[in-house]
């Protein structure tokens, strides 16, 4: 319908009507219950809107968008550095064949990857494998010193000589190599990625409402709505300015909450609009909304809420 032609909504009676059809279609022993007189046969043309409508009916708006989401994989990287030996006890996944239909994949979403595998030269000892230390042995000289008993002369004379020799355990160098306690001694550890499985992103519809009357109702309403958009008659705008100007003269009827419900819709369009994983996928639709506040016989209350015209409406209601 054309933004500079008036929509009306659809009068009680008729949103009273088509609420009794489908209540007594959903559950016609609550109805026959709530509504039902002892002793007189149950028909729907002894229920009124006029007896069971109270008084007044309340009028909103709904704005309604459909919006398309790039659901892409998470995004997370984490890295592990193990030693070389601690590597083969980690079960690694590769990706080489493409993306993942996520449907079909079983276990986890965050894994470690094989090919991201790198060694990282030991920083504890410099790549080498080992630590240098000075030999306890012959406590860092090279050499053993001994004594030996030299029996001096025709006296023979006891003495005590000295006598130096390479030591065995570092071969004279004076120093030993330990291997390293970080590496264990195999000059390198082993990092590796632990990313999203690539699954392939999935482009979702996803349906936008925001009513002005108070209602549990938006979620359902914007779902019903994305398969029915062509069967429920509103307006289209092509933008939120254009539908702030004519929204007052398009419904007949202003109020500050459907002011502050088109500003709210129409912040978060922007938002969208900057999203670069969202693509806004429909016009903008602007559809009247009639909450009415009912009882029945029992005295039981509940609410019944039209949206759309007089020409095409849906209904919802918590009876």
């Amino acid at each position: 319908m054309s933004p500079d032609v008036r929509i009306k909504s659809p009068n009680l009676d008729d949103i009273f009507e088509k609420w009794k059809q489908s209540a007594v279609r959903k559950d016609k022993k609550k109805m026959e219950k709530q509504f039902g007189t002892k002793g007189a046969v149950f028909t729907l043309d002894a229920i009124s809107a006029a007896e069971h409508v109270v008084p007044p009916a309340l009028k909103g708006a709904a704005i309604y968008f459909s919006i398309k989401k790039s659901v892409a994989p998470v995004k997370y990287k984490e890295q592990e550095l193990l030693m070389a030996p601690r590597v083969s006890r980690e079960t690694f996944y590769s990706f080489k064949k493409g993306d993942i239909i996520k449907d079909n994949w079983k276990g986890a979403e965050v894994v470690p990857m094989f090919d991201t595998i790198t060694p990282v030269p030991c920083k504890t000892c410099g790549g080498k494998g080992y630590i240098e230390d000075k030999c306890r042995s012959c406590k860092g000289s090279g050499k053993v010193e001994d004594t030996v008993i030299v029996l001096e002369g025709e006296e023979q004379d006891k003495q005590k000589n000295s006598f130096s020799y390479p030591c065995a355990e570092c071969y004279g160098t004076g120093k030993v190599s330990n291997p390293c306690k970080e590496c264990g001694g195999h000059k390198n550890l082993y990092k590796y990625d632990v990313l999203p499985v690539p699954f392939k992103t999935v482009v979702t519809g996803v349906p936008v409402l925001h009513s002005s009357l108070q209602t549990k109702y938006e979620n359902e309403m914007g779902k019903d709505l994305q398969e029915l958009i062509e069967k429920v008659e509103g307006i289209k705008f092509n933008n939120f300015d254009e539908l702030e100007d004519k929204a007052e003269g398009s419904l007949g009827y202003w109020d500050k909450n459907v002011k502050k419900t088109i500003n709210s819709a129409g912040k978060d369009h922007k938002d969208y609009e900057k999203d670069k994983d969202t693509q806004i996928a429909s016009q903008i639709y602007l559809f009247p909304m009639i909450q009415l506040n009912c009882k029945t016989k029992k005295g039981k209350k509940f609410e019944i809420f039209s949206i759309g015209s007089e020409t095409n409406f849906m209904i919802y209601s918590n009876f």
